[in-house]
Order: structure tokens, then C-alpha cells, then sequence
């Protein structure tokens, strides 16, 4: 029929002639003929064969359907009973499709968007097949295709996902199934005496089905800006894309940085939320500023602190004020400050304080105040001893410009000075109290003190800021002694005082020697005076001593030739020894003056000394003999007691003079004489080897009969 092979359906009719007029065939809707159809002979799914017998099957099958006729026998050929199995099933596949869904809306899960599960209700043996889009996601059978085309088998489920940011719809119009309508067509002839005849025809896939899937974009902007609260100027910026219904928290940077700028937040405040829309959020943020202050030397420019840096924003207040520095045992004077204030409100511009210190150049002490004792017409030589430390280095300006006054008082009477810049004040200082102020044997009390000074310019000592000690001009003094009174003739008289902060010294010299009494002598006969002189000075001076043996003229030879004052002479006495020792400080001296050799004429008595010796003075007439260090008093010198002394010349640093007075006394002759009141005591009587005729060639000149004549009576 048509081209296509039909079956007679009615067996008891007379079959149709070639040529017998059938109408054009209507759709039988008979679930157990289009299942024999189906799997019969020339069917979709052909379980009989292509032969004869199947073809025989598939007929006998037809009419025990249509017309219920189920004789014996027909089951005995082949492929008749499975057909009449699949009549009973009404097993056809089904060409009916469906999705379960045909509308889908994309929910959030996760990062992704997805479709619930879509089924696919047909027939197993059916299918379908769904373009895949590259930016979706496929999920079936356990696997994922993207930008493919998919196979969908009938009874199969599956769902779909997509990026969030993914916002376009699928839409699936018009799918067709792999498998058309399978239906049965029963042609019905002209007469009724013939048989109905019955065909299969597959149609094509009818497109009625459509599947719509909705996506939308799930994400939403959030714009994070970062502002100048001032200015309004936006300093960075950022975007992010988010999942709506996520959460979200922004917290504003610690800083940012513009160039050499740098921003501060003004809260640290966090911003949260749940992100349904766009968000923008804004921070604010402050001009960062630094605030440094500096801590300078005034004289040097140099830190003496480490400099305090900290930050402050714009609009904030700060505050400062210069501290206390200590640099050792010095507490820093302050002295200015410079750059911006002390105090205010920060704006645009960094802030820079300076405050400037100084210390004093040095630090200054009395350690030793001397005075020397002196004769006051050369003014008293003063030392000073100053501890110094400098501050400073010597090359700064301020030590040659601030100057100090070292200064001695007398009293309230300033009477020496002298001023010092910082880098010149020495160590050591000499100075005179001038001679104005003194007078002999003179003492006071002198202090010596630091004056015209600024105090932050020098430090000085609290505990030695002044000294004081006495001081003394040479006293001058002569020193009368004799041995009927003393037996030593001593002096002590201070040479230097010496004061320091915590002593004091007075320092002295010594001398003296040994007294001794004249023996009462007779004329003519020689004595000797000596001078054992033992000197000390504390501070190590020297002495040189002169002395001189004063007696009556009339009783010097007049051959020796002695200085002369008045009627009395001066015989310069001779150091005979000399011993000089140190006793630590302390000079020694041990010296012995005596008085000038003598020589002694023969017959004459004439004295001479060496000096007239070694000139060899013409009046040396006889042998001379070794008289010794002594004075001799003249043979005819008049009885009596006479004056001497023995005179220094000023020694020693107070130039002391000695006068040692001692009678002589002469209580007889050397040569009796007859106007001689002493002549049992008279040493020598002359008599006249001739008595009768002393002087055959006449008397003596000089001599007179009387002379003769107390000779002859002796």
C-alpha cells in the first residue's frame, strides 16, 4: 500500500485482488496491533526475521487481534507467540516526551549558579539532543560538558550551572526526539467482502517540546573609595565583584601614601554588610603629619638628645615644651627655641621645634691658693692652682670670647687680678699683691675668688669657690742675743701659707746657732768667734748668709785694714764649712763662719792677713807666724771691757739680721809696764840681762829715766 508492505488483518475474508480500491488510510489507534506492527516483520523493532515465516507470524498475529480469533495451532509458528506477548505488553516505546520541567530558574549555591534537576520523560530508546553554550555547564550522568552537544537518553535527569556573572537564558524551542510517532493505519476497501489491511508508519519527530532555563547575573560591584576628608579628593580606589547575599567587611588601610604624603585613617572603624546591590563605601582619611622636635646645643649646634619624632593628623592638637636635660653631673640651661610653635593645631605642613641648651665651657675650682713671703717692697708673689674641666673643645668661639676674672681681696679690697678667656684660663696662675698694700713684718688675710663671670658661661666648684689664707711680708726683723741671756740664738718666721679646700699649711723657715761667751783676756792674746749656723726652710729656699765680727777700732792692728763705720770696725767672718741637704720639701742647712786667718809677725807682733801675705806686703820685716782664725787684740790696748758683735747681713726670705753682742774684756797686760795697775796679772816682765847697765848705748826712744828706773826697781 503506498509503497509500503500491509497486512491483510481479517483471514476469514477474501483477500484483495491487485488493484482493489482502498482508501487512503485512517490511524488505528489499537495499542496490541501497533505493537505487532512494531516488532513484526518489516517493524521498527523486527523480532521475527525477514522471511516468510515471520511475515506469516506477523499477519496470523494481526487477525487473532483484530478479531479475536485464537485457533489452535497458530502458536506453533515462529514468532507468533512473542508477538502476541508484545500485543498483551502493548509494549511499543512510547513517543510521547516531556521534560519535567519546562521552565527553570538558576539559584545561588556556592560560587556558582545552578537548575534544579530536569528530567526527561520518554522512552529510553528516545532521546534528545541540548546545545551547550561555552560559559554553561551541563551536568548528566555524572559528567559536565560545556560548549557541546549533548545527547539526552529518555528517562534521563540532569541540571545546570554557571558562572555567577553569567546573566543570558537558555531557551530550547522545538526540540525533536530521535524517535518519530510510531503509529498503526488500517486501510479499509471499497467492499466489505474483502479483508481490512493494516501497515506501520514511523513519522518524522514532531517538534513539541521546549525547554526554557533562566540565568542572571548573581554578582554585585562593590566600590571602595578611600577620601580626603578635607579636600574630598579621592586618594585610591578600589572594585570588587561580589555574590549577592555574601557578606562583606571593609576596613580603611593604615595609610596612604601620595608622593611624600602620607594619610591616616580617621577611624579604623570597620564597614559590613550583606551585598544585595552595588555598594559603594567610603573612608576618610587625614593628612598625616610628623612633628619633630630637636634638642641642640646652643654653642655647638650639635643634639645632645635624641630628637622626638611622633605623628599627628591634620586638625589634631599637640603640644610641647622643653624638657630637663641632664648631661652628667650637668643639668642643660635652656636657652630658646625655634621653628614652629610650641603648641597649636596641626594643618598642611609638618612641624619642626627646636630647643637650644647650653652648659657652662667649664667647670672651675680653687685647688691651692699659695702665698710667698717676701720683703714687701717686691710685693707678695700669690700662686693659684685651678682645677679646670672643659666642656667644650677649645676651638669653639664662646671659649675665647666669655671671659672670668680670678681675683685676691684683702678684706673687701680687690688687690690683684686677672682675666682669662675659657680657653686661655691656665692651670696655674701667678699673681703679686702689690707692694702698696703691704708693709714690713706685714700679715692679712687674703681670698682669692672667681669674679666678673656669667654663671652659665662657668660652673664652679660649690665647696671650692673661694680660698683664703694669711699672708705675710718679710719681717725684717733683728735679732739681738747675747750668751749671758741665751744659750742659742734662733728665729722662726713663716715663708709660705698654702690653703686648699679642704687644709690648710703654714710653712715656715728656721735658723740658729749656738752662744758663746769671750773669755776675759790679757792684751795680745788672740780669741776666735764662730758662727754655727743651722738653717731650715719648709718649701726648699736657700740662704746665704754673710756675717760680720764688730769691735772697737782701737783694738784692731792697725796693719790690718778692716771696713770701717765710726770708730768701730767690721771684720768679715768666712764660711768655713758648708752642708746642704733635702729633707723632702725641706732644704738644710749646716754652715759654720769663723773669722779671717791671721798672721802673726815675729819680734814685732805685727798682724797680717793672707791677703797682705800673698801681696807680700812691705812691712813684713821678720818670720811670720801662723795665727789662726782669731782676734788679737794689740799688746799695749788700754785695759777694759769692750763691746763686740757679730752682725748678719738680712738672710733667709723674712731677711732677718742677727746682732749677737758679747763683752770683751782685757784684764791685763801682755807686757807689765810700771804704770801697770794689774801687774800681778800681767803676762810678760822684761828685765835687764845687765843690771847695773841696761842700755850701754843709750835709752830706747821713747823712754825716759822714770822707765828705766821702774824696770831697775822690779
Amino acid at each position: 500500500m503506498n509503497g509500503e508492505i500491509a497486512f491483510c488483518l481479517d483471514h476469514a475474508k477474501i483477500s484483495p485482488p491487485t488493484g482493489t480500491s482502498y482508501g487512503g488510510g485512517n490511524a488505528y489507534k489499537n495499542e496490541q496491533v501497533r505493537a505487532i506492527l512494531y516488532y513484526g516483520y518489516g517493524g521498527v523493532e523486527n523480532e521475527v526475521g525477514n522471511n516468510d515465516t515471520g511475515l506469516v507470524a506477523t499477519t496470523i498475529a494481526l487477525d487473532s487481534v483484530m478479531n479475536n480469533n485464537h485457533s489452535s495451532g497458530r502458536e506453533r509458528i515462529p514468532g507468533y507467540k512473542k508477538l502476541m506477548e508484545h500485543a498483551k505488553k502493548k509494549d511499543v516505546p512510547s513517543t510521547s516526551i516531556k521534560f519535567s520541567k519546562t521552565k527553570v530558574q538558576s539559584y545561588l549555591e556556592g560560587n556558582v549558579q545552578k537548575t534544579e534537576k530536569i528530567t526527561f520523560n520518554a522512552d529510553k530508546k528516545n532521546s534528545i539532543t541540548l546545545n551547550i553554550p561555552k560559559e554553561v555547564t551541563l551536568h548528566y550522568e555524572g559528567k559536565k560538558f560545556s560548549n557541546k552537544k549533548v545527547k539526552i537518553t529518555g528517562g534521563g535527569s540532569f541540571h545546570f550551572t554557571a558562572p555567577l556573572d553569567y546573566g543570558k537564558d537558555i531557551k530550547y524551542e522545538k526540540l525533536k526526539p530521535s524517535l518519530g510517532k510510531y503509529q498503526s493505519i488500517l486501510f479499509t476497501a471499497s467492499s466489505s467482502k474483502y479483508q481490512r489491511l493494516g501497515s506501520g508508519l514511523l513519522t518524522d519527530p514532531e517538534p513539541n517540546i521546549n525547554l526554557s532555563v533562566g540565568f542572571e547575573v548573581r554578582q554585585k560591584k562593590i566600590n571602595v573609595q578611600h577620601i580626603d576628608k578635607y579636600s574630598g579628593e579621592v586618594l585610591e580606589k578600589e572594585s570588587y565583584t561580589r555574590n549577592i547575599g555574601s557578606t562583606y567587611s571593609f576596613a580603611p588601610k593604615k595609610s596612604i601614601s601620595k608622593g611624600k604624603e602620607k594619610f591616616i585613617p580617621v577611624n579604623t572603624n570597620k564597614k559590613t554588610g550583606t551585598l544585595g546591590k552595588d555598594v559603594t563605601i567610603k573612608f576618610y582619611y587625614n593628612l598625616e603629619r610628623s612633628i619633630n622636635v630637636n634638642y641642640f646645643d646652643d654653642r655647638t649646634g650639635e643634639k645632645i638628645k635624641e630628637s622626638k619624632n611622633y605623628k599627628k593628623v591634620r586638625g589634631e592638637k599637640y603640644s610641647e615644651k622643653h624638657p630637663s636635660i641632664k648631661s652628667g653631673e650637668y643639668k642643660y640651661r635652656y636657652v630658646r627655641t625655634d621653628g614652629d610653635k610650641e603648641s597649636g593645631i596641626v594643618g598642611s605642613k609638618n612641624i619642626i621645634i627646636n630647643y637650644y641648651y647650653d652648659k657652662p665651657l667649664a667647670k672651675l675650682g680653687f685647688e691651692k691658693l699659695q702665698i710667698y713671703t717676701v720683703q714687701w717692697e717686691k710685693g707678695l708673689p700669690v700662686k693659684v692652682y685651678l682645677s679646670k674641666e672643659l666642656n667644650y673643645k677649645s676651638s669653639l668661639k664662646d671659649m675665647t670670647d666669655k671671659k672670668i676674672t680670678v681675683a685676691v681681696y684683702r678684706g673687701t679690697t680687690k688687690v690683684t687680678s686677672k682675666t682669662y678667656t675659657a680657653k686661655e684660663l691656665p692651670k696655674k696662675i701667678n699673681m703679686t699683691i702689690p707692694a702698696k698694700y703691704l708693709k714690713v713684718n706685714d700679715k692679712a688675710l687674703y681670698t682669692v675668688k672667681f669674679t666678673e663671670f656669667d654663671k652659665s658661661d662657668y660652673k664652679i666648684y660649690a665647696a671650692a669657690s673661694t680660698l683664703s689664707t694669711d699672708g705675710y711680708a718679710a719681717s725684717e726683723k733683728t735679732i739681738k742675743a747675747t750668751s749671758e741671756k741665751q744659750k742659742e740664738l734662733s728665729y722662726k718666721g713663716v715663708v709660705m701659707t698654702e690653703k686648699t679646700p679642704s687644709t690648710g699649711k703654714v710653712y715656715y723657715e728656721k735658723l740658729n746657732f749656738p752662744l758663746a761667751k769671750i773669755e776675759k783676756k790679757k792684751t795680745g792674746y788672740g780669741f776666735e768667734r764662730k758662727v754655727n749656723l743651722h738653717y731650715e726652710n719648709e718649701i726648699g729656699g736657700k740662704v746665704a748668709p754673710a756675717f760680720d765680727f764688730e769691735v772697737p777700732t782701737s783694738l784692731v792692728d792697725s796693719y790690718l785694714t778692716y771696713k770701717k763705720s765710726g770708730d768701730r770696725s767690721l771684720i768679715t767672718m768666712e764660711q768655713t764649712k758648708a752642708l746642704n741637704k733635702k729633707q723632702g720639701e725641706t732644704s738644710v742647712y749646716d754652715l759654720v763662719y769663723e773669722l779671717p786667718h791671721i798672721n802673726v809677725e815675729r819680734h814685732t807682733g805685727n798682724l797680717f792677713s793672707d791677703d797682705q801675705v800673698e801681696s807680700k806686703d812691705k812691712r813684713i820685716a821678720y818670720e811670720l807666724v801662723d795665727g789662726g782664725r782669731k782676734f788679737y787684740s794689740p799688746i799695749w790696748a788700754e785695759l777694759g771691757k769692750y763691746d763686740t758683735k757679730i752682725k748678719s747681713k738680712p738672710m733667709g726670705v723674712n731677711l732677718v739680721k742677727t746682732e749677737v753682742t758679747e763683752q770683751l774684756e782685757l784684764y791685763a797686760s801682755m807686757y807689765a809696764h810700771m804704770d801697770s795697775k794689774t801687774i800681778d796679772q800681767d803676762e810678760v816682765l822684761l828685765k835687764p840681762v845687765y843690771a847695773d847697765n841696761p842700755f850701754p848705748n843709750g835709752l830706747p826712744e821713747g823712754w825716759a829715766k822714770k822707765d828705766l828706773d821702774w824696770i831697775m826697781s822690779r
